[in-house]
């Protein structure tokens, strides 16, 4: 198959664990394509950099998504490097990162609810600060996970449930439900079909227009999704299911990030919008990922928690 040629930068959060690591090679691959990784900064961001080493050029951007301060740091970098001429527009944005907690109790140091802080906030703030920053016609693709079905989880995750988004980016107390965790991450995973439709519905005609779908990686036991929960689960996750690969949909972060790159880069799917992928596949989300007051909402709170856009921008 004949790799297409990307003449922009590809920004990449989460390249470090689980399918990020497995993703940067496959866009590596791609000719004329100079990666931008976003990560916590050590040596695991030195080692997804060096396994990115046959792009043109790699640049690692400092970043802990669980602050919006350094979210919009390293946005205002990727600006400056593009106004500068070090590197071309952003022709994509892979919205990779993403974690699951035991609990609703921990919070990011903006004192959000961590899981929705990192997988609904940060997003927001990464997209909408990297704008000015977009090629025209460039591509987002935000991760996704069948949990948002609230059906599909092997009953490893609670179903989601919608709130208002204040009350979902509030921390519970130290008495909180200790399932929550899990729900709060299915959740967070609906939101984010609710960003790419409400996104798409913003930006898909706009200046830069931009072309939103959401990848949902399949189930891939084994990878670090589950370090925020008890022990005995981890233990499932990393040693007991991996053994359901052999079912549909259960994959490895290899497989998936092959899937991934080939969306990301348009070898499949190159005029898909606000689109759902499952490992390749064009797929329905459930019902309730379609719900423009709820997507509508979620993005004016969104901009509100956050202040990306400014106040004015956002009216």
């Amino acid at each position: 198959m004949t790799v297409p040629d990307i003449t922009g930068s590809i920004v990449v959060t989460g390249p470090t664990r689980g399918l990020g690591r497995a993703l940067v090679p496959e866009l590596a691959a791609a000719p004329g394509a100079p990666l931008v990784l976003l990560g916590r900064p050590g040596p695991a961001l030195e080692a997804a950099a060096e396994a990115g080493a046959a792009a043109d050029r790699v640049v690692t951007v400092p970043c802990d998504l669980a602050s919006l301060a350094q979210v919009r740091a390293a946005a205002s970098t990727v600006r400056a490097a593009v106004a500068g001429g070090d590197l071309p527009p952003v022709a994509a944005l892979v919205s990779n990162a993403g974690l699951q907690t035991a609990d609703r109790r921990q919070a990011t140091v903006d004192g959000f609810e961590l899981t929705f802080g990192v997988n609904v906030l940060a997003p927001h703030t990464l997209l909408e600060s990297l704008r000015p920053a977009l090629a025209d016609g460039a591509h987002v693709v935000l991760l996704g996970s069948g949990t948002h079905h609230g059906d599909r989880s092997m009953g490893l995750v609670d179903p989601p449930r919608w709130e208002d988004p204040r009350d979902l980016a509030r921390p519970d107390g130290p008495d909180g439900d200790p399932r929550a965790g899990s729900r709060a991450y299915a959740t967070s995973k609906l939101a984010v079909l609710y960003q790419a439709h409400e996104w798409d519905r913003r930006h898909g005609a706009g200046r830069p227009a931009l072309r939103v779908n959401v990848h949902d990686p399949g189930l891939m036991p084994g990878t670090g999704l589950a370090r925020g929960r008890s022990a005995v689960e981890q233990l499932a996750w990393s040693w007991l299911l991996p053994a359901l690969r052999v079912l549909p949909r259960v994959t490895t972060p290899r497989r998936s990030a092959r899937a991934l790159a080939d969306l990301v880069l348009g070898r499949t799917h190159p005029r898909l919008r606000a689109g759902y992928v499952v490992l390749g596949e064009v797929t329905e989300p459930s019902p309730a990922a379609h719900d423009p007051a709820r997507e509508r909402e979620l993005w004016q709170v969104c901009a509100e928690l956050t202040g990306v856009p400014a106040p004015s921008a956002a009216a």
